[in-house]
Order: structure tokens, then sequence, then C-alpha cells
């Protein structure tokens, strides 16, 4: 089968360049994909521990951790931290 095909495409310049084409297409689509892939599993990661973070900034609010530590130790804003405190004010009232 190769053999054929490899034999009608040594006749056919055409044939070839479209054989060519198509692997370079199919090429391209695969790698696309990967990359694509890639990054938004990096994105996952990076959403998840953000998420992990204002969880455990809730916890240690909780516990009566001041702001500015929790802010600080779990390198969040402390906007962000005022905030989760806000909501947790709210929750707690």
């Amino acid at each position: 089968m190769a053999q054929t095909l490899l034999n009608t495409m040594s006749r056919d310049q055409q044939e070839w360049e479209n054989q060519y084409g198509y692997e370079r297409f199919v090429h391209d689509c695969i790698s696309r994909e990967k990359s694509a892939y890639s990054r938004g599993e990096e994105k996952g990661i990076q959403q998840g521990i953000a998420q992990k973070a204002m969880e455990a900034a809730e916890n240690f609010l909780r516990e009566g951790i001041p702001m500015e530590t929790v802010s600080r130790c779990l390198e969040l804003p402390l906007e962000k931290v005022q905030e989760i405190a806000e909501q947790l004010r709210i929750h707690n009232s």
C-alpha cells in the first residue's frame, strides 16, 4: 500500500505536494492542540492554587490570625484578604 502511494506520488508532483501539505497541516493541528492543552493545564493549576490560598485565608481569619499576617504568609493582596474577612462577617452574622 505504501509503495503504491509512493509510486503514485512520485509520478504526480501535485499529488506529492498535496500529501505533503496535508501531513504538515495534521502536524500543525497536533502541535496547536498540545500547546493549548498545556496552556489550559497551567491556567487550571494557577486557578487551583489561588482557590486554595483563599480557602486557607478564610480558615486563618476564622482562627483570629491578623489580616496582615494572612496576607503576607499566603502572598495574597491585603485588599483580597480584607474582602474575604468582610464576607466572613456577613456569613457569621
